[in-house]
């Protein structure tokens, strides 16, 4: 379109709009690259659609007091041991005796401390400390559980 002999008014609408024009088209290639899509859709009643959230994981089944209890342990070794202290690495083994000592303390209905909670955390700092140690962001020594060839 041939801007010259347009008033100001009318070149600054359509700058906007060719502006507006080149945005979308550019959001449209950043959202390609940084929204995965499935192509799958789940549509709502109200006529909204999402990507497809099979093999996604589902939060929301996760039982309200399991978390609660597991934020409450976070919490208490981040005052006894300092945030974070776990994320320096222990090694597995540590977790599973750790996780077997308070699952036998559950099942006895020991009241002495938050077993279930214990439990939930030991097992949560198992996996994201094993998966740490394939990605290498931890040393490969903290996987003492690993059975090793003569």
């Amino acid at each position: 379109m041939a801007t010259r002999g347009m008033n100001a008014i009318d070149r600054l609408v359509y700058d906007i709009e060719q502006a507006n024009k080149r945005h979308t088209d550019n959001m449209s290639k950043v959202i390609e690259t940084v929204l995965p899509d499935s192509g799958e859709r789940s549509e709502f009643d109200t006529g909204a659609v999402r990507d497809a959230m099979y093999g996604k994981g589902m939060p929301s089944l996760i039982p309200i007091e399991a978390l609660r209890a597991v934020s409450k342990r976070f919490e208490d070794g981040a005052t006894k041991y300092g945030r974070d202290n776990w994320k320096k690495g222990i090694p597995l083994s540590r977790y599973v005796d750790s996780l077997y000592r308070h699952l036998w303390q559950f099942m006895e209905d020991d009241q002495s401390e938050d077993h279930g909670g214990a439990i939930v955390w030991n097992a949560m700092c198992l996996i994201q400390t094993k998966k740490w140690i394939s990605e290498g962001k931890l040393p490969n020594e903290l996987n003492d559980l690993e059975i090793k060839e003569d």
